[in-house]
């Protein structure tokens, strides 16, 4: 009896190896629309451009769809925050074509998110003087917490280059809660980026201390969707006290400015 293998069904294996992988690759590489990432508040976020909650549950309601949203889940969970303020937002874009041009628009992203100087002078409403003011009057990266020494902006990465996670630490001074300095932990994910944002100072307003140290937390995600962007923004906090009121108003409306500073500096690479 002849010991030799078949190759007649060696060649039909490897071409149905080849087949599944390449199901698997297509799988991978899909990308879901906003109205799926966002399904359960899509029509809201479509009717007024944003969509928010506000919860003590601890629970993020908000989040896209996406295995991206996972970190940020857990994270919000183990806080148990005694205040959560959610807002989601969609910039709509005609996607890019291939997985090249997905690579090559995280890659901007992620140079976007963390150009600290550029959120010098954006505006927000301040629902305390009821008028647009100037959110951030400084804000730059350091070397480091102590020193302070103001660094300049990194440019963007190369599409093949972008960092799985790094961190910096960035000094910036608002108007509201004055001269602080902040952790930011970043992390490229697939079809996405998140910033986790933490407090390193007491946050006051005026002479009254709002916030211990490394009690806030701000999470952004921007997820690239087949039509847009998703931005979602959360920021809690474990003891908001008295002036519950105030962090939920500032938590909404920092994140509207938020918005509109990112969709103002991708406007050049995410046209409809």
């Amino acid at each position: 009896m002849s010991t030799q293998p078949d190759l007649g069904v060696k060649r039909l294996s490897v071409t149905l190896l080849s087949l599944v992988l390449l199901c698997l690759c297509a799988v991978a590489q899909e990308v879901k629309s906003a109205s799926a990432l966002c399904a359960p508040y899509f029509p809201e976020l479509a009717a007024k451009g944003k969509a928010t909650r506000t919860s003590d549950s601890g629970v993020a309601a908000l989040l896209p769809l996406d295995p991206a949203s996972e970190g940020i889940r857990s994270a919000v969970a183990a806080d148990k925050p005694g205040i959560l303020v959610e807002t989601a937002f969609l910039l709509p874009r005609k996607g890019p074509a291939d997985a090249a041009g997905r690579r090559a628009e995280l890659a901007r992203i992620y140079g976007l998110l963390r150009s600290f100087s550029t959120l010098e002078g954006i505006q927000y409403y301040s629902a305390s003087h009821k008028a647009m003011r100037t959110l951030y009057a400084e804000s730059y990266r350091i070397d480091d917490p102590d020193r302070k020494l103001r660094l300049p902006d990194l440019p963007a990465p190369q599409a093949q280059e972008v960092p799985a996670q790094e961190s910096f630490f960035a000094f910036q001074r608002d108007l509201s809660f004055g001269a602080n300095t902040y952790l930011y932990d970043f992390r490229s994910l697939a079809g996405g980026v998140s910033v986790e944002i933490t407090n390193l100072t007491r946050m006051s307003y005026g002479l009254i201390p709002l916030v211990a140290p490394k009690a806030l937390k701000t999470r952004l995600l921007a997820l690239a969707a087949s039509d847009g962007i998703v931005f979602y923004a959360e920021s809690d906090s474990a003891s908001p006290g008295p002036f519950r009121s105030k962090l939920e108003e500032s938590f909404t409306n920092r994140a509207i400015a938020l918005f509109g500073w990112f969709s103002a500096r991708a406007a050049d690479f995410t046209k409809p």
